[in-house]
Protein backbone atom coordinates (compact mmCIF):
# COMPACT_ATOMS: atom_id res chain seq x y z
CA UNK A 1 0.00 0.00 0.00
CA UNK A 2 2.89 2.36 0.74
CA UNK A 3 4.11 1.65 -2.83
CA UNK A 4 1.13 2.81 -4.03
CA UNK A 5 0.82 6.08 -1.81
CA UNK A 6 4.24 6.76 -2.59
CA UNK A 7 3.52 6.51 -7.00
CA UNK A 8 0.17 8.58 -6.34
CA UNK A 9 1.80 11.07 -4.48
CA UNK A 10 4.90 11.28 -6.86
CA UNK A 11 2.05 11.20 -9.67
CA UNK A 12 -0.17 13.76 -8.60
CA UNK A 13 2.77 16.15 -7.42
CA UNK A 14 3.07 16.56 -11.74
CA UNK A 15 -0.32 17.46 -12.31
CA UNK A 16 -2.63 20.16 -12.08
CA UNK A 17 -5.40 20.07 -9.15
CA UNK A 18 -8.16 18.74 -11.82
CA UNK A 19 -6.04 16.64 -13.88
CA UNK A 20 -4.85 15.11 -10.52
CA UNK A 21 -8.56 14.94 -9.43
CA UNK A 22 -9.25 12.65 -12.52
CA UNK A 23 -6.73 10.34 -12.13
CA UNK A 24 -7.64 9.52 -8.77
CA UNK A 25 -11.21 8.94 -9.62
CA UNK A 26 -9.73 6.80 -12.03
CA UNK A 27 -7.60 4.78 -10.05
CA UNK A 28 -11.00 4.56 -7.86
CA UNK A 29 -12.73 3.27 -10.64
CA UNK A 30 -10.05 0.70 -12.15
CA UNK A 31 -9.69 -0.70 -8.74
CA UNK A 32 -13.83 -1.20 -8.57
CA UNK A 33 -13.31 -2.92 -12.37
CA UNK A 34 -10.23 -4.60 -11.24
CA UNK A 35 -11.86 -6.47 -8.28
CA UNK A 36 -15.36 -6.70 -10.66
CA UNK A 37 -13.28 -8.20 -13.60
CA UNK A 38 -10.86 -10.24 -11.62
CA UNK A 39 -7.78 -8.56 -12.72
CA UNK A 40 -5.09 -7.45 -11.18
CA UNK A 41 -6.18 -4.59 -8.51
CA UNK A 42 -2.87 -3.20 -7.93
CA UNK A 43 -1.47 -3.43 -11.34
CA UNK A 44 -4.63 -1.59 -12.30
CA UNK A 45 -4.46 1.15 -9.72
CA UNK A 46 -0.74 1.88 -10.87
CA UNK A 47 -1.80 2.01 -14.32
CA UNK A 48 -4.74 4.35 -13.98
CA UNK A 49 -2.36 6.71 -11.54
CA UNK A 50 0.29 6.89 -14.60
CA UNK A 51 -2.36 7.14 -17.47
CA UNK A 52 -2.43 10.68 -18.00
CA UNK A 53 1.33 11.16 -16.72
CA UNK A 54 2.09 13.15 -19.46
CA UNK A 55 -1.19 14.85 -20.70
CA UNK A 56 -0.80 18.28 -19.51
CA UNK A 57 2.94 18.41 -21.60
CA UNK A 58 2.88 20.74 -24.15
CA UNK A 59 3.12 18.74 -28.00
CA UNK A 60 6.91 20.26 -28.33
CA UNK A 61 7.78 18.63 -25.10
CA UNK A 62 6.29 15.17 -25.82
CA UNK A 63 7.64 15.00 -29.33
CA UNK A 64 11.39 15.72 -27.34
CA UNK A 65 10.06 12.57 -24.87
CA UNK A 66 9.52 10.48 -28.24
CA UNK A 67 12.69 11.45 -29.64
CA UNK A 68 14.45 10.23 -26.04
CA UNK A 69 12.49 6.99 -26.21
CA UNK A 70 12.84 6.24 -29.62
CA UNK A 71 9.17 6.60 -30.41
CA UNK A 72 7.89 6.72 -33.88
CA UNK A 73 5.11 8.78 -34.02
CA UNK A 74 2.13 8.19 -36.90
CA UNK A 75 0.56 11.24 -38.23
CA UNK A 76 -2.94 10.68 -36.27
CA UNK A 77 -0.72 9.96 -33.13
CA UNK A 78 0.05 13.60 -32.89
CA UNK A 79 -2.21 15.64 -30.99
CA UNK A 80 -4.66 14.09 -28.03
CA UNK A 81 -3.41 10.34 -28.30
CA UNK A 82 0.31 11.85 -27.81
CA UNK A 83 0.77 12.00 -24.49
CA UNK A 84 -0.54 7.91 -24.00
CA UNK A 85 2.65 6.69 -26.37
CA UNK A 86 5.05 9.22 -24.22
CA UNK A 87 3.05 8.60 -20.77
CA UNK A 88 3.69 4.52 -21.48
CA UNK A 89 7.28 5.44 -21.96
CA UNK A 90 7.50 7.27 -18.33
CA UNK A 91 5.69 5.44 -16.63
CA UNK A 92 8.22 2.17 -18.35
CA UNK A 93 11.33 4.47 -17.53
CA UNK A 94 10.87 6.55 -14.63
CA UNK A 95 8.63 4.91 -12.71
CA UNK A 96 9.23 1.36 -13.34
CA UNK A 97 5.65 -0.26 -14.77
CA UNK A 98 5.31 -3.50 -15.95
CA UNK A 99 5.23 -4.08 -19.49
CA UNK A 100 1.41 -4.83 -18.62
CA UNK A 101 0.97 -1.72 -17.13
CA UNK A 102 2.97 0.41 -19.75
CA UNK A 103 0.45 -1.20 -22.21
CA UNK A 104 -2.95 -0.68 -20.61
CA UNK A 105 -1.50 3.26 -20.27
CA UNK A 106 -0.01 2.94 -24.09
CA UNK A 107 -3.83 1.40 -25.46
CA UNK A 108 -6.13 3.66 -22.79
CA UNK A 109 -6.74 6.30 -25.64
CA UNK A 110 -7.31 4.94 -28.72
CA UNK A 111 -7.75 0.86 -27.66
CA UNK A 112 -6.39 -1.55 -30.19
CA UNK A 113 -7.52 -5.14 -31.21
CA UNK A 114 -7.21 -8.35 -29.21
CA UNK A 115 -7.00 -6.13 -25.69
CA UNK A 116 -5.70 -7.60 -22.43
CA UNK A 117 -8.20 -7.67 -19.52
CA UNK A 118 -6.27 -4.85 -17.68
CA UNK A 119 -5.83 -2.73 -20.94
CA UNK A 120 -9.93 -2.82 -21.09
CA UNK A 121 -10.26 -1.94 -17.41
CA UNK A 122 -7.82 0.86 -17.70
CA UNK A 123 -9.43 2.33 -21.24
CA UNK A 124 -13.29 1.91 -19.59
CA UNK A 125 -12.08 3.54 -16.23
CA UNK A 126 -10.63 6.51 -18.27
CA UNK A 127 -13.91 6.42 -19.77
CA UNK A 128 -16.04 6.47 -17.33
CA UNK A 129 -15.03 7.81 -14.20
CA UNK A 130 -16.83 10.18 -12.00
CA UNK A 131 -15.05 13.41 -13.25
CA UNK A 132 -16.95 12.29 -16.81
CA UNK A 133 -20.31 13.71 -18.11
CA UNK A 134 -21.57 13.12 -21.81
CA UNK A 135 -24.70 11.61 -22.97
CA UNK A 136 -24.53 7.99 -22.50
CA UNK A 137 -22.27 7.98 -19.63
CA UNK A 138 -24.35 6.50 -17.39
CA UNK A 139 -25.26 3.84 -19.93
CA UNK A 140 -21.86 3.12 -20.06
CA UNK A 141 -21.39 3.20 -16.86
CA UNK A 142 -23.47 0.43 -15.68
CA UNK A 143 -22.36 -1.91 -18.85
CA UNK A 144 -18.84 -1.62 -17.18
CA UNK A 145 -19.71 -3.86 -14.99
CA UNK A 146 -22.11 -6.38 -16.99
CA UNK A 147 -20.54 -6.92 -19.72
CA UNK A 148 -17.15 -5.96 -20.40
CA UNK A 149 -16.66 -6.43 -24.08
CA UNK A 150 -20.05 -4.78 -24.97
CA UNK A 151 -18.76 -1.47 -23.00
CA UNK A 152 -15.67 -1.65 -25.27
CA UNK A 153 -17.34 -1.67 -28.20
CA UNK A 154 -20.02 1.05 -26.99
CA UNK A 155 -16.93 3.12 -25.95
CA UNK A 156 -15.24 2.75 -29.31
CA UNK A 157 -18.37 3.64 -30.87
CA UNK A 158 -18.49 6.48 -29.10
CA UNK A 159 -15.31 7.42 -29.71
CA UNK A 160 -15.25 6.45 -33.22
CA UNK A 161 -18.67 8.84 -33.65
CA UNK A 162 -17.22 12.01 -31.59
CA UNK A 163 -14.15 12.02 -33.81
CA UNK A 164 -16.48 12.02 -37.12
CA UNK A 165 -18.36 14.89 -35.47
CA UNK A 166 -15.76 17.11 -35.47
CA UNK A 167 -13.95 15.94 -38.22
CA UNK A 168 -11.15 14.42 -36.96
CA UNK A 169 -8.87 11.57 -37.82
CA UNK A 170 -9.89 8.12 -36.82
CA UNK A 171 -7.22 6.33 -36.15
CA UNK A 172 -6.61 3.01 -37.53
CA UNK A 173 -5.79 1.03 -34.49
CA UNK A 174 -9.40 2.11 -33.01
CA UNK A 175 -11.58 1.26 -36.19
CA UNK A 176 -9.09 -2.48 -35.59
CA UNK A 177 -10.30 -2.43 -31.81
CA UNK A 178 -13.98 -1.77 -32.66
CA UNK A 179 -14.07 -4.53 -35.48
CA UNK A 180 -12.26 -7.05 -33.39
CA UNK A 181 -14.75 -7.02 -30.67
CA UNK A 182 -17.75 -7.07 -33.27
CA UNK A 183 -16.51 -9.85 -34.75
CA UNK A 184 -14.47 -11.82 -31.99
CA UNK A 185 -15.63 -11.37 -28.80
CA UNK A 186 -19.48 -11.49 -28.70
Amino acid sequence: MRELDALREAVTARLSPKRALHVLCVEREADALAWRWHADRDAARRAALLHDLTKELSEPAQLKLCEKYDIVVMPWERGKPLHALTGAAVARHEFHATEEEASAVRWHTTGRDGMSLLEKVIFLADYVDGTRRFGGVDKLRRLCYEDLNAAMALGLDHTIRHLLDKGRPIFPITLDAWNFLLTTEK
